[in-house]
């Protein structure tokens, strides 16, 4: 192949050699009375000299008529990367803490990317949030001011979403509520503008809202966060419904509950709470009864010796009936004893209270054994009781669960048997 390779070009240097044998050697170039004369090949190099020359001189000067542009051009690119530069180093300083060289880079930034034309949502953004930290509310306000105005259709709502944050963290809820409700509409699966819209009605306490927007929390939550907060806005919502409204539209909130709501402890103790502070006590007790018949609670039990108005009567035969699931229980003895100094049945109360403070000597079990005593007129008894009640005791004596103090109550009259 190489043989073959090297055959052509002899041939074809062959060819040129008989090609230039048969033009003249000589080039003449006439003008009038003068004419000039060369060889060939000096002619031949002096226009391959010149038509690179030629080439060069062109060039240069086309590149003379686009130096207005090129520099330009080269001047923005420059400012683009020091553009860039200072929004690197004042997120970095915003990250570190630095929030007066953060916002003086961002400041600087976002003025040279408003020279250069581009957005400048971000830099004004977070120069905002940067002088937020150094409690500058003014210059935050006029960052913000600035990148409201700047921004454009996509970038309106991130500098929006980005001032309603900056007020959530200062505790101006209500502004964020009205920025964060109107994002919400627009956006209704953004979960960070949820999860700020969460959180600024959980600091408003308005539970029927919070309640209302947990469906669109439930995907960005654990299973046991969302049954936290499900309670705490269910525990929330009943308290407000039993303020403002009726027992019926409390009622109606209950049963809108989800069933495995409905059947936890604390928010039946709650709403048996809720009824009570609506002035329906008597359904409290129907709905406790009810509980401690199906679970034999001690906090359903508790709480139902706490009722201030109920048949006080018909609770100590409750107890009663309960009583053999309970045997020599320190707690269930002072529920007892409790209903019954309210049932003015002062021989059973003061036999419970008796037998309670035996087996788990508390504070709350004194307090109340001291007001029996007193009841049944047996006043130095009662005063060596009152004493044990307010002197310090052991841990391992107080009694397992919340116990509320015993009601500061008269002396029971003979002939009462139910409050009402």
């Amino acid at each position: 192949m190489r043989i073959i390779l090297f055959l052509l070009i002899l041939c074809l240097c062959g060819l040129v050699g008989y090609a230039v044998n048969l033009i003249p050697l000589r080039v003449i170039f006439k003008a009038d009375t003068y004419y000039i004369e060369t060889s060939l090949i000096v002619w031949l190099l002096l226009s391959l000299v010149a038509s690179v020359a030629l080439y060069h001189i062109l060039k240069a000067l086309c590149w003379l008529w686009h130096s207005p542009q090129i520099f330009s051009r080269n001047s923005a690119v420059r400012r683009q990367h020091k553009a860039d530069r200072l929004l690197k180093s004042g997120m970095t300083a915003l990250l570190a803490g630095h929030y007066s060289r953060a916002e003086r880079d961002l400041d600087r930034g976002g003025k040279l990317a408003e020279s250069l034309g581009q957005n400048a949502v971000i830099y004004f953004e977070n120069a905002a949030i940067a002088a937020d930290r150094q409690n500058a509310k003014e210059r935050r306000d006029h960052y913000l001011l600035l990148a409201r105005q700047d921004a454009r259709h996509q970038h309106g709502s991130l500098t929006r979403l980005a001032e309603a944050e900056i007020h959530v963290q200062n505790g101006a809820y209500e502004q964020a509520a009205k920025l964060l409700e109107k994002l919400h509409q627009e956006e209704p699966r953004n979960s960070k503008i949820t999860a700020l819209l969460d959180e600024t009605y959980a600091k408003q306490q308005d539970w029927a809202k919070a309640w209302a927007l947990l469906p669109a929390l439930r995907p960005h939550l654990a299973e046991a966060e969302y049954s936290t907060r499900q309670k705490t806005y269910a525990k929330g919502l009943l308290h407000d419904t039993a303020a403002r409204e009726s027992v019926e539209a409390l009622e109606a909130a209950w049963k809108r509950l989800p069933a495995e709501v409905r059947r936890d402890k604390d928010m039946i103790l709650q709403y048996a709470g809720a009824l009570v502070e609506n002035d329906h006590p008597e359904e409290a007790e129907k709905l406790l009864a009810a509980e401690i018949r199906q679970t034999q609670d001690l906090e359903y039990i508790q709480a139902y010796s706490q009722l201030r108005r109920a048949n006080f009567r018909a609770q100590l035969e409750h107890m009663k009936q309960w009583e053999n699931k309970h045997t020599n229980d320190a707690i269930f003895l002072y529920a007892k004893a409790l209903i019954a100094y309210k049932a003015k049945e002062l021989d059973i109360a003061l036999a419970a209270i008796e037998e309670a403070v035996k087996r788990s000597q508390t504070q709350e079990s004194f307090a109340l054994y001291a007001q029996i005593l007193e009841a049944k007129n047996r006043p130095e008894a009662a005063l060596v009781a009152y004493r044990q009640s307010v002197a310090p005791l052991h841990p391992e004596q107080a009694l397992d669960g919340d116990l509320l103090p015993a009601p500061d109550a008269e002396a029971p009259k003979p002939d009462d048997g139910k409050t009402s």
